[in-house]
């Protein structure tokens, strides 16, 4: 494979053809499972890459034969799935769903699965450890929840979607590029607009509970947010942090955003940084570069972080340093 057909090569975890060991090496970062290729043979071509930031792990797949996989139920974890190549069919419980790439697929934790790739299905993979998940859905909803959520299986890729594989593919880009281990304040970041957007957008049980947004939030709150990030945004919040020092739930905190402020906590996070960066770039040192000062607070994603910033104060960064 080359590294256009194999995201994140650079963190192979295996590469063979012996079906014993194909299954074994993906059970060690999923579950145990059946693996059986539909040909009969004993041969595949599979390979996996992955990379983890935390409590997401994104990589990408391929068994290189028609294969029938059957993992039960998953436990601790999701699993997201988007062929960049070939199909897939996919059933958990119920439920059936065709993955291409125009609909990815979203796992859930606790009903069993039996899946069908095509020869040439090769995937785009997110796991995402259920704790963090469900952790993230008790912020929002101010309160740990009765029961689990569940995520409907099929995931056209459109719209709010299309733009969620987009994040999972930067953040991708960014962990091929770089030679350093994730930055922590970039990972934290990232790991909460991923799973944030992924509750508000993919169809859920708890799809009308995360809607319904009360404007009854007292600017105080909206205040005591703003005041922490400005003393705290070189260090790696979540959105957790920001609930905790706002003293209201996760679904009022949002609410206060964007009723008073027109956005959301972490974008106001995102803007007080490219403030800070903005700020450094004209009275820092020469020694001091765009992608020093970029990645100091947390933008590791150059080319995106260049358009932002250019999008925001009218420059590039590299203008705005050549003005000190």
């Amino acid at each position: 494979m080359t590294a256009l057909q194999q995201p994140l090569a650079r963190y192979e975890r295996f590469s063979t053809t012996d079906v014993d060991e194909a299954r074994e090496q993906v059970a060690r970062v999923y579950c145990d499972h059946r693996l059986r290729p539909l040909s009969g043979a004993r041969t595949v071509g599979a390979w996996q890459t992955m990379a983890r930031t935390g409590a997401i792990a994104v990589g990408a797949m391929s068994y290189g034969a028609d294969v029938e996989i059957e993992p039960g139920a998953l436990d601790d974890f999701f699993l997201l799935m988007l062929p960049y190549s070939g199909q897939a069919r996919i059933k958990q419980g119920r439920h059936e769903a065709e993955a291409s790439s125009a609909q990815a697929t979203v796992l859930n934790p606790d009903d069993a699965t039996r899946m069908r790739w095509s020869a040439d299905c090769a995937k785009l993979m997110v796991r995402i450890d259920r704790g963090a998940l469900e952790q993230q859905l008790s912020a929002m909803l101010g309160g740990a929840p009765a029961k689990g959520v569940r995520f409907d299986l099929a995931m056209p890729v459109q719209g709010a979607s299309a733009h969620w594989w987009r994040m999972v593919n930067l953040l991708m880009d960014g962990l091929e590029l770089s030679e350093e281990p994730p930055n922590p304040l970039a990972a934290s970041l990232q790991e909460s607009l991923l799973m944030v957007s992924l509750l508000e957008h993919q169809a859920n049980n708890f799809t009308a509970r995360l809607a319904q947004r009360s404007n009854a939030i007292a600017p105080r709150h909206v205040r005591l947010v703003e005041g922490f990030i400005e003393e705290n945004a070189d260090k790696p919040l979540d959105l957790q942090d920001l609930i905790a020092v706002s003293g209201v739930s996760g679904r009022a905190l949002f609410d206060g955003f964007r009723h008073f402020r027109g956005t959301s906590p972490l974008a106001h996070l995102r803007m007080v940084r490219l403030n800070r960066v903005r700020e450094q770039l004209l009275t820092g040192g020469d020694e001091e570069t765009v992608t020093s000062v970029a990645t100091q607070w947390g933008f590791y994603q150059l080319g995106r972080f260049a358009a932002l910033y250019k999008a925001t104060f009218g420059e590039s960064p590299s203008e705005t340093r050549r003005r000190r």
